[in-house]
């Protein structure tokens, strides 16, 4: 069974449950970006919740090895075609939670630390498979929108100054594991860095962040303000990780300083 008909399937048994506002394919198979390893990614839009019985009711049909209502994320359902390797994740969003999301960032500017701006380009980027009374549509319509300029602002004073200026700065933080040889915590506060770096990038060039997944490949495409020697310096941070020692602060200097450059070429710090 090839994966437009176990859309096609999935989606005819869906949109018979009353609590389905909408269904939408996310992820890669949105993006055009699919490769190999790609899961069919589905999330389903509700107006109230949908019952693990009709939810496992429904993956039995289409498969024997599967986890319904995970909710390490936030709740989804996961199985494997019957006869096949291909992984189907279901994610529920719950309608009203939705525009609340886009309303608080889009609307009302309010940046994270991190991933700002995902559910947003989540919603607008999405192909839209069922839209029982055309909320999602309507909902894409409202959010297809300029980047706003306030948005863009708070991301950055919210993400830049934890990079390396502020006492709790990320920087800070790695120093200190260095110092205690402490690889796990290397790692996960160089992550932490990279989220807010990222966050920062994609809204310095406009655009709303796509997600964790390759985002080297994905910034060299479609971002154009990009600090200079941007994935090469990445890659000299990771190749420096395992050492454990100051190389990994000397490159993390290096790319704040690039980052800091193109952040007052666009008048954006002083």
């Amino acid at each position: 069974m090839g994966m437009n008909m176990i859309v096609y399937q999935l989606v005819n048994e869906f949109k018979r449950l009353n609590e389905v506002v909408a269904i939408v394919l996310a992820g890669s198979c949105a993006s055009g970006r699919k490769d190999t390893y790609s899961d069919i990614d589905i999330d389903i839009i509700i107006d109230k919740e949908i019952s693990i019985k009709k939810r496992e009711g429904i993956a039995k049909k289409f498969s024997d090895l599967m986890e319904i209502n995970n909710t390490f994320w936030g709740p989804s359902d996961e199985f494997i075609i019957r006869n096949s390797s291909i992984t189907v994740d279901i994610a529920y969003f719950e309608y009203e939670w939705l525009v609340d999301q886009l309303r608080d960032v889009v609307d009302n500017h309010v940046a994270h630390i991190g991933y700002t701006t995902c559910f947003w380009n989540n919603v607008i980027s999405s192909s839209i498979v069922y839209d029982r009374d055309n909320k999602f549509k309507d909902l894409q319509e409202k959010y297809t929108i300029p980047y706003p300029e306030e948005l863009k602002i708070n991301i950055i004073k919210n993400n830049y100054p934890i990079l390396k200026n502020n006492f709790s700065a990320y920087y800070n933080q790695i120093e200190k594991a260095i110092n205690r040889n402490d690889i796990v915590n290397i790692n996960n506060r160089i992550s932490a860095f990279l989220d807010s770096y990222f966050d920062i990038i994609f809204a310095i060039n406009e655009i709303p962040h796509p997600g964790e997944k390759r985002l080297l490949s994905i910034v060299e495409k479609s971002c154009e303000k990009l600090p200079v020697d941007f994935e090469s310096n990445i890659k000299k941070l990771f190749d420096s990780i395992s050492k454990c020692d100051i190389s990994i602060l000397s490159n993390i200097d290096n790319i704040v300083k690039q980052l800091e450059v193109i952040l007052k070429d666009e008048k954006l710090i002083s």
